[in-house]
């Protein structure tokens, strides 16, 4: 069922009763006649959505290019979305880019912003007209994740099935029948979107579209990683492998929270000088420190004075006394070099020896948040990790907390605070959507948006 207008309809007791739960499943139904939330902008198209004809960028074959499609009928929960503004995520360009022939067609992404123009029956969160932030992470609020604190691992975004069941299902279809999928079941690349209301933010703000399209995924982890998970503290020494979006966020939050100092560690040199006109305070090249890039954080972070008893930090560098050198909060953003950059390269592609940097460099007492991927294994001493004290933070969207937190950011972008503006160096048309991807994979823009009109 698609309901694609916001008017109300009376339900009296004896109605609902005979009816059943089916009686509530319309999405724009009012219980009492409520007035419904204020709508943000208005839906094009308020009729049925099926067999509806929209561009998409899609993987497909070996390739990536613009294909047309129509879309298939969405699910009871969810939300049909008209594209307004996408950043590309640089996890994705080597999927995207990739020449290997692939089973099947995927439109990229995992995240977009837009309007929305129908919901199904049994969606709740949203109306016909909500500006909606799509999140890269769901919440559903009922799962045990959820209700235990943890939004950020909601198991509708970890979805598990039984083995055949497809956990997103395709979304559209070329016209010659072919079925299109969603990257992570929204995909965020294309004309329309579908998603889950699990995943739908609605916003009610007039900002632009291109900043808060960054609010589903890169700049908002990155704040998150100090604000929602580790909570960085006011003077406190903090530390940021990586000036990409993600890292950049992080670097904002260290403003933000009055960190004592941000140090900013990154190979690529306009993305130092940047990190400083956002809250850095320090940047170090990592293919100029090398191996001693360690020591040095750990100097930069050795307080005023080694007085134990004045609640000074240790200066030796002996093994028992260095373990406590080094920063309160240090947040690994690298992750690994997915493709050949067209600018200065990472020391490590495989990002394993950053990881294990990021982890030296914390102080014993500290908290380390890996957010950048690595597809190896990676070590750490065992006796430092069960003495040292050290807090690994998994770096799930920064601990994000879609439904609290993205409302929050909103605030704090509208009055300047959080700078979502000068983030994105580059924007883009639905038309050059693939060139946003390769510029991503190139490392030559922080934050590219593409504006569908």
């Amino acid at each position: 069922m698609e309901n694609g207008s916001n008017q109300k309809r009376r339900l009296t007791r004896r109605h609902v009763l005979r009816s059943g739960a089916a009686a509530l499943g319309s999405g724009a139904a009012l219980l009492g006649g409520a007035p419904a939330p204020r709508a943000q902008a208005p839906g094009v198209v308020t009729g049925s959505q099926t067999g509806r004809t929209f561009r998409g960028l899609v993987r497909h074959g070996n390739t990536l290019d613009i294909q047309e499609m129509r879309l298939l009928p969405i699910d009871p929960r969810q939300v049909v979305i008209r594209s307004t503004a996408v950043a590309p995520c640089y996890t994705i360009v080597r999927g995207a880019l990739g020449t290997n022939t692939i089973r099947r067609a995927e439109v990229p992404n995992h995240c977009g912003f837009g309007v929305v123009e129908a919901i199904g029956g049994q969606v709740r969160r949203v109306q016909v007209g909500d500006r909606v932030v799509v999140a890269g992470t769901s919440q559903c609020g009922q799962c045990y994740q959820c209700l235990h604190g943890r939004p950020d691992y909601c198991q509708f975004t970890f979805f598990s099935n039984a083995q055949g069941v497809e956990p997103f299902p395709p979304f559209a279809q070329f016209l010659d029948g072919t079925p299109v999928y969603a990257q992570a079941g929204i995909g965020g690349m294309s004309e329309i979107m579908t998603a889950f209301e699990e995943y739908c933010v609605p916003v009610f703000t007039d900002l632009p579209a291109a900043q808060l399209t960054l609010l589903g995924d890169q700049l908002a982890s990155g704040f998150a990683a100090g604000h929602a998970d580790m909570r960085f503290e006011p003077g406190s020494d903090v530390v940021v492998f990586g000036a990409g979006p993600v890292g950049l966020g992080a670097v904002q939050a260290g403003r933000v929270t009055g960190a004592g100092q941000v140090i900013v560690v990154d190979p690529i040199k306009y993305r130092r000088e940047f990190s400083m006109k956002l809250g850095a305070t320090t940047t170090l090249d990592p293919n100029a420190e090398g191996d001693g890039i360690v020591e040095r954080i750990r100097e930069l972070c050795r307080g005023p004075n080694d007085r134990r008893f004045a609640g000074g930090i240790s200066w030796g560098r002996a093994g028992n006394a260095a373990m406590s050198r080094g920063a309160d909060f240090v947040v690994e953003a690298a992750g690994l070099q997915a493709m050949p950059p067209k600018v200065e390269a990472q020391p490590d592609p495989t990002n394993v020896k950053t990881v294990q940097q990021a982890w030296d460099c914390t102080k014993a007492g500290g908290h380390v948040m890996l957010m950048g991927f690595t597809l190896q294994p990676v070590s750490f001493p065992g006796v430092s990790l069960a003495l040292l004290g050290r807090t690994i933070h998994p770096g799930q969207q920064g601990g994000l907390h879609v439904m609290r937190d993205i409302p929050r950011y909103v605030k704090l972008i509208e009055k300047g605070i959080i700078d979502a503006t000068s983030v994105i160096t580059r924007r883009y048309t639905f038309a050059d959507s693939r060139q946003a991807v390769q510029d991503t994979a190139d490392r030559t823009i922080i934050t590219g948006v593409i504006e569908f009109t």
